[in-house]
């Protein structure tokens, strides 16, 4: 078990599925235990595969759900069965389970999906999931030093650093191991250094939540910051005012509602300029968040719920702590002041 929680896991397995641009991952459950059972006994695969027995119980892949679903409920660990996006055919499993002090992600895949490019494919969305939803500050994996082409996956998700070490295997003999440690840092300047060969495409069926947010400039060529409240999520951040939108509400009727509902001021419809829209994936929904900005209202802000408000020039903008969906809007904003 990790001394390490994640700052969000999944209530269902439904929250835990997703979609890459060419498999999907469906948590483990009864109706992937043929397939299970039947490449976890392959000696082709379990010869890698340093906590697999060989040969494998005839009640093995039944014995390893039980624990993947006692494990999930407790939070401590979340599996997948990865399929073929486009036939739906199982090709292998990955997984992301507290050991040891840390999180570990390991996987296996059917003789049949070996050269496709499907174990990095399925790897690096699990890490994107683990370290974008899950918030884990580091993942581990292992690999035997006679498995170059595992070892080349997890390279390709961005792991480096190896250290070797003796590991005793469940099918009987210790054998040479490699092992190594990634963190979110490491994971995110990989990705965005141009380093990596793939970016996250994570499809998952979360609700679609719509909020609409304003950029207010005043004469200084500042613009106006709200404070998230205590006992909210993301307390303390801070953010452009607005809100939700209503069902069958526009969002500029939306925007002018909360606007006075959230500062006290009265904005004319025409004085609302389109300027551009967030899109963020949070763990439970997804955002989505159209910003207008505006010079000309009645009325003087003030937080009318309590909160903080403060006016900042561009250079100050940019220092602030925000929610993530918030800080892609900054450079747009900045062009505007």
């Amino acid at each position: 078990m990790s001394d390490v929680a994640p700052k969000w896991f999944p209530d269902t397995p439904a929250l835990a599925a997703f979609s890459t641009p060419n498999l999907t991952l469906e948590p483990f459950d009864p109706s992937h235990l043929d397939f299970v059972q039947r490449y976890a006994a392959d000696w082709n695969v379990a010869q890698w595969l340093a906590r697999v027995p060989h040969p494998y119980p005839d009640d093995g892949a039944q014995t390893f759900l039980n624990l993947s679903q006692a494990t999930f409920e407790a939070g401590e660990a979340v599996r997948w069965v990865v399929k073929d996006r486009l036939s739906g055919e199982p090709l292998g499993f990955v997984g992301l389970d507290s050991q040891r002090g840390g999180w570990h992600i390991g996987y296996w895949f059917a003789p049949h999906a070996w050269g496709r490019g499907v174990a990095t494919e399925a790897a690096f969305h699990a890490l994107t999931f683990g370290f974008w939803y899950m918030e884990l500050p580091a993942i581990e994996s292992g690999v035997l030093v006679d498995n170059p082409a595992s070892k080349r996956v997890l390279e390709k998700c961005g792991f480096e650093g190896w250290a070797e070490g003796m590991i005793d295997t469940a099918h009987g003999g210790t054998k040479r191991h490699l092992e190594t440690t990634m963190t979110r840092a490491d994971f995110d300047e990989f990705v965005f250094s141009g380093g990596c060969t793939m970016q996250p495409q994570l499809d998952r069926s979360v609700p679609v939540v719509w909020v609409v947010a304003a950029a207010l400039f005043n004469d200084q060529d500042q613009v106006l910051v709200a404070q998230r409240p205590k006992g909210k999520s993301l307390e303390g951040l801070w953010e452009f005012p607005g809100g939700k939108m209503e069902p069958n509400e526009g969002p500029e009727a939306a925007l002018i509602r909360e606007l006075k509902e959230e500062l006290g001021i009265d904005v004319g419809i025409g004085c609302l300029a389109p300027l551009t829209f967030a899109s963020f994936p949070y763990p439970k929904f997804h955002l989505m968040m159209p910003l207008y900005a505006a010079r000309k209202w009645q009325g003087e802000p003030t937080g009318q719920e309590g909160q903080a408000l403060k006016w900042v020039s561009k250079f100050e903008l940019r220092d602030l702590e925000m929610p993530p969906a918030d800080v892609p809007l900054v450079p747009v904003i900045m062009d505007w002041m």
